[in-house]
Parts: structure tokens; C-alpha cells; sequence
């Protein structure tokens, strides 16, 4: 078994890091951002960041937390009569007026497409009775996310003195807010019009992220939240898919948001990205007993693709469990093993390895 397992993986090694070495020649991309960080949305894996861990002004890339917040606490369904307060926040708006009505998930709609600040006074003043209560609930959801660098003052982002939340902490946020199907559908919406449920008026929303829709290559932009004050300057959080996996991007205080965020992704897809090909990908022949052939090829059961910064290679581990022997009949796609894949402490990939081929028992007589 151990020794199975020692050939295994050193075969599994050579195929998954063929392009290690051109990796490493890999440059950092040249950002204006005061503060940037590239996730691997699936493993969590920071693949590039700078100056990621300090706090700044968010702007309305603080309406992430909020949306999030009306999505996982309040039923959409549910109506939310504007006050006078929120009706009368500055900022970017839907004009929203007092007394209106509207869904809860509309106005949170109106908060995460179009950025409306009196829209997010709203879900604020309606789910928790102000927007100071509500900034405690954002906070509070925060650190059950494992975000410490951070503090919410506001709903919206419009500039408070320590309203502030790090690049990181940010991207962390974002991350488990994209596992919420209503927020990912929401921040990749393009256009929408919410009503008013008295039918009288309704309000024409218009995704504020010009990146969105975007397509390089294989990439696509699929989100998430632009924010802007003088503060805290130009803020954009951004997600891509690429090849059927997610790199999630945040820059505060940029010069130029979409440059400094095509630039963080084009470092990911050029630098980090690997993956070795499943099926036709011979890993290892493991023997069977009372089988028509006395072994059974072996590999995993999709492509193995993960997202892994030059500088991270070296700290990668590679376990590989698998059975020392069948038993005939086999089937193909049979679950015989895994591969997991570590960087430090953390798995950021598991996939299970399946036999490739049927092999069909011999009669009691061949045996």
C-alpha cells in the first residue's frame, strides 16, 4: 500500500506541475490602488495582494455586507414602507420618496445594482430600527466570517469617520456572499425596473460596474460592486469566471478601478493557474483479483484545477489515498481513492479518483 501510494504520487506531480518554471518568471501587476488582493473563490487562496490588510474607506462596496445581510435575514417578500430619513440620504439614489412601498428584495436590488444609498438607509432603518443598530449586525456578520479588519459604521459607505474595512476582509466577504444564489444573480444583473406595490411608480435600475458582462478570452466578469467617494477615491470589487472556476478581485483607492482590476485578473490567468486532465490521464494501474485483467487503470474523476500564486508552488503538498487491491467485477467511475491537495495548513482541492475501465470477473472455475 505505502509503496502504491509513493509511485502514485510521484506520477500525479509530474503531470500537474509541468509549467511550474515559466511560472515563476511571472511579474507583479502594476496597480494604481492604494490596496489590492486576487482570491481563488473556490480554495480562499490569496494568489496576489498588496497593502491588503489595511483598512481604508470601502465607499459603496459596503452595500456587499448590507445586500448580504437583507438576503440571509429578512424574506424578500416582505414590504418595506420608505421613511423620510432614507428618502433624504445623499449620495447616488433611486429616488426613493416617503411612504412609498416596495419588496424587500427589490430595495435590496436597488442598493446592489444601482448603488442606491437611500435604498440601503432603507433595508437598514427597516431590519434593525437605524442605521447604527444595523452597522452592529454588520459587524457581528463580519467576524463570524473571520473578517478583523474592518468597521462598519453605515449601510451605504457614504464617508464616516472609522467606517473602514481592509482589502482582504473585503474580499472574504464577497466570497461567502457569492455562495448566496439571490446575491450572485443580483450583482451579475446588468439592467432591471422594481415596482412599487401600489403599482404607481416604478424605478429603472442600471448596473453601476462598466466591467460587467466584460469577456477576455476565457474570462468573463460576473460582479460584483463598484463604490466611489472622494475619501475613498475608486473602489471596485470584481468577479470572473475562468474555465469554469472563479477568481474574485478587490481594489480601494485606485486611480483606475477597471485597469487595475483586467490587470489582476490577467495576472491570474497567466501566472495561476494549472491543472492536469482527468480520464485520458493515466495515473497508476492498480492490481485485481479475479479479474479478467490483472489491473485497472486509474485516475480522478474530473480535471484537477486549482489557482496557486509563483511564490506559493513550493509550500504545495500532494496526498494520495487509494485501495492496494480490487476485486473483480469493476465498473468504470468506480470510487477507489482521493487526491487532496495542501498549501500550508489548508486542503484547497480534493478530488476522487475512479477506476477508467470495466474489468469483468473470471468464472469460479478460471480462478
Amino acid at each position: 500500500m505505502k509503496k502504491l501510494c509513493c509511485l502514485l504520487v510521484a506520477v500525479f506531480c509530474t503531470l500537474l506541475f509541468v509549467p511550474v518554471e515559466r511560472a515563476w518568471a511571472a511579474a507583479d501587476p502594476q496597480l494604481s490602488a492604494d490596496a489590492a488582493v486576487l482570491l481563488d473563490y473556490q480554495s480562499g487562496v490569496v494568489l496576489y495582494s498588496f497593502n491588503a490588510t489595511e483598512p481604508l474607506p470601502p465607499a459603496s462596496t459596503t452595500k456587499i455586507l448590507a445586500g448580504l445581510l437583507s438576503l440571509e435575514m429578512g424574506d424578500g417578500n416582505e414590504t418595506v414602507e420608505i421613511d423620510q430619513y432614507s428618502a433624504s440620504t445623499e449620495g447616488t439614489s433611486l429616488y426613493l420618496k416617503a411612504g412609498q412601498k416596495y419588496s424587500l428584495y427589490d430595495i435590496t436590488k436597488g442598493a446592489l445594482i444601482n448603488s442606491g444609498n437611500d435604498a440601503a438607509a432603507a433595508i437598514a432603518i427597516h431590519m434593525a430600527g437605524s442605521e447604527e443598530q444595523f452597522a452592529s449586525l454588520m459587524n457581528y456578520k463580519a467576524r463570524t466570517i473571520g473578517c478583523w479588519q474592518n468597521c462598519f459604521c453605515n449601510p451605504h459607505g457614504l464617508s464616516q469617520t472609522g467606517h473602514e474595512v481592509s482589502a482582504l476582509d473585503l474580499a472574504k466577504i464577497t466570497r461567502y456572499a457569492l455562495h448566496n444564489k439571490d446575491f450572485r444573480q443580483i450583482v451579475r444583473t446588468r439592467s432591471d425596473r422594481i415596482n412599487e406595490l401600489s403599482g404607481e411608480d416604478s424605478i429603472e435600475l442600471y448596473n453601476t460596474n462598466r466591467l460587467l458582462g466584460c469577456k477576455e478570452g476565457d474570462l468573463q466578469v460576473i460582479g460584483v460592486k463598484t463604490g466611489t467617494t472622494d475619501e475613498a477615491g475608486q473602489c471596485l470589487v470584481a468577479a470572473a469566471q475562468y474555465n469554469g472556476q472563479i477568481l474574485l478581485s478587490v481594489v480601494l483607492g485606485s486611480g483606475d478601478r477597471y485597469t487595475d482590476t483586467l490587470r489582476l485578473f490577467e495576472y491570474g490567468t497567466s501566472n495561476c493557474y494549472y491543472t492536469a486532465a482527468k480520464g485520458e490521464t493515466l495515473l497508476y494501474q492498480v492490481p485485481v483479483k479475479w479479474g479478467t485483467h490483472s489491473t485497472v487503470a486509474v485516475g480522478p474523476a474530473k480535471d484537477i484545477s486549482i489557482f496557486v500564486s509563483p511564490r506559493q508552488l513550493p509550500r504545495l503538498d500532494k496526498k494520495i489515498s487509494i485501495e492496494s487491491e480490487l476485486r473483480a467485477p469493476c465498473r468504470k467511475g468506480e470510487p477507489v481513492g482521493k487526491v487532496e491537495i495542501s498549501l500550508g495548513n489548508s486542503i484547497i482541492n480534493v478530488t476522487e479518483l475512479v477506476t477508467l475501465e470495466d474489468v469483468d470477473g473470471r468464472f469460479f472455475w478460471m480462478k
